[in-house]
């Protein structure tokens, strides 16, 4: 925990500008105003599912905060030569073209059509959770080898590399995780979202084969955790340590940006909460150059709220 102190208390020196701050805050506020007063991204960007259309909007859409607080740091004059670097451009297109088409590809539709209904609902969900392995991971580990590899004198390939990974400093962490998801799941709209296992028919599925309810729900649950790898590797390791060279530090509140949009079709108080999970999760990856603590924490995050939301619902009023 000191270590983590000790990270936030340095990047804070070194970084913290209250103008750029307020403007954040407040571009992000408005975002989010705007976003669930009139449901942006699920009645208007994602009514063009299965279309062309949707991978445009949805990569101008993950790409619109990132490059708005990148516009503050040139306001600001805090970094102005992002603008006229071919690298900086290079890695935005890259990057956000890559993540409007993984989170708009549906090419897994076609594969399972043929299976029943029960069936077909619970491998749409599996493999939609799934399915990041071939639309981001490893399209980012090739951009790496062949883009990234020969400036990268540490050879951390975003962060994935687990040599001199020291995991420690994450333990404290982890608990507040627990207890903080715990505690929410009296006082949010947890249950009206979590657990995501539910609408997978999993249940269902068990029943259909006669299997026992454990495996559906291990299958799934297990599927739902490795993603959040990555998740990790684009936000922390791409857009942090990817963009250090053009950004420098104030890559992660770039991130930040991006990382708020990711989580506008959850519940408000989780997409706020992401904002100040990526900003801790964002300068941990700055200074240790690794993801792994973060991919730790972000699958505890997500398995105790599917944990918590499940016995609200078991023993709650729902």
């Amino acid at each position: 925990m000191k270590q983590i102190w000790n990270y936030l208390n340095k990047y804070l020196q070194d970084h913290f500008h209250l103008g750029l701050y307020l403007s954040v805050a407040l571009f992000l506020s408005a975002c989010t105003y705007f976003n669930y007063t009139f449901d942006i991204e699920d009645s208007i960007v994602d009514s063009y599912q299965r279309t062309l259309w949707h991978w445009l909007y949805m990569t101008l859409f993950m790409g619109f905060p990132f490059l708005a607080i990148c516009g503050l740091l040139y306001v600001f004059k805090i970094n102005k030569t992002w603008v006229r670097s071919g690298e900086f451009w290079l890695l935005f297109i890259f990057g956000f073209v890559l993540l409007g088409f993984s989170r708009t590809l549906y090419f897994h539709y076609p594969l399972i059509e043929h299976l029943d209904v029960i069936d077909y609902r619970f491998a749409r969900k599996v493999l939609w959770r799934g399915k990041t392995f071939f639309t981001l991971l490893i399209p980012l580990l090739l951009f790496y080898y062949w883009y990234e590899r020969k400036k990268d004198e540490s050879q951390n390939w975003y962060g994935l590399t687990i040599r001199d990974t020291d995991f420690k400093p994450y333990g404290i962490l982890l608990l507040l995780v627990v207890v903080g998801i715990g505690l929410a799941s009296f006082l949010s709209d947890l249950t009206s979202y979590y657990p995501r296992y539910i609408p997978s028919g999993g249940d269902k599925f068990a029943l259909e084969h006669d299997l026992a309810s454990w495996i559906p729900m291990l299958i799934y649950e297990g599927v739902y955790g490795a993603n959040f790898l990555n998740v990790e590797l684009f936000f922390r390791g791409f857009l942090v340590i990817g963009f250090t060279r053009v950004l420098g530090g104030h890559a992660v509140l770039a991130m930040v940006g991006a990382y708020m949009f990711l989580h506008y079709g959850k519940p408000m108080a989780e997409s706020i909460s992401s904002v100040f999970g990526g900003y801790l999760l964002g300068i941990l990856a700055f200074y240790s150059k690794r993801i792994w603590g973060g991919v730790i924490l972000h699958i505890a995050l997500a398995w105790s709220m599917e944990f918590f939301a499940w016995l609200q619902r078991l023993y709650g009023d729902y």
